[in-house]
């Protein structure tokens, strides 16, 4: 998406992965957004993970940020009040991607089937839906491996079908439930969700839960 900005708005586009770029790469991309701009021609920068730069390799783009030098686009996987600075975070506008629906990861996982060209080439058959929307959790990205995965076990029957159960996406994915993030919001979420039950006196409610999380080798027994 930031690509499709980039070029609706004329603007150079550069990209960086906060995995394996440091300051000196920060600064070569300032610089040359510097030099750009002498020519009339601005800056979009997409960093991708950006939490994972420390305090110092953030600061490096305050000032670009500031004076207009590039346009920053940050993506994470994390909260950003917590992982991101908060003289950098002052400086940009802060956009939540939220989960997709059911009916939108059906869409897209339809469309694979339909359109990619190994998997247009099977009869494929999901019997279980429901659970593979759970278990992608509002991610495409895990819905579509799990998909792949799911095929490349289960392997063609008489009728030249490959049919998805659910113990098909159990095998091909080794997991019974939902992702649970135990050190991210999910995490905090997940208790909440289990106080609020024994606040509002559903015992059963409460006890359902911990055995699903027993179940699933989040908590031990």
């Amino acid at each position: 998406f930031a690509l499709m900005i980039a070029g609706a708005a004329d603007y150079y586009f550069e990209r960086m992965s906060a995995i394996d770029s440091g300051v000196k790469e920060v600064r070569r991309v300032i610089t040359n957004a510097l030099k750009l701009r002498k020519s009339g021609k601005r800056t979009l920068l997409f960093i991708d993970e950006i939490h994972r730069f420390n305090k110092a390799q953030q600061d490096a783009f305050l000032h670009a940020v500031e004076q207009g030098v590039i346009t920053l686009i940050g993506a994470t996987t994390e909260n950003p009040s917590f992982e991101v600075n908060a003289a950098l975070l002052s400086r940009c506008q802060v956009y939540r991607l939220l989960p997709l629906t059911d009916s939108d990861i059906r869409h897209v996982v339809d469309h694979a089937i339909s359109h990619d060209r190994i998997l247009s080439a099977k009869k494929i058959i999901i019997k279980d839906w429901n659970f593979l929307l759970t278990i992608s959790g509002g991610d495409a990205r895990t819905a579509l491996n799990a998909l792949e995965l799911a095929v490349m076990l289960a392997g063609e029957n008489d009728n030249d079908e490959i049919v998805l159960n659910r113990e098909t996406f159990e095998q091909a994915l080794q997991q019974k439930t939902a992702q649970y993030d135990k050190k991210g919001e999910s995490h905090y979420d997940t208790i909440s969700a289990f106080i609020k039950s024994l606040r509002g006196s559903d015992p059963d409610a409460a006890m359902l839960w911990l055995a699903k999380m027993i179940e699933s080798g989040e908590i031990g027994r």
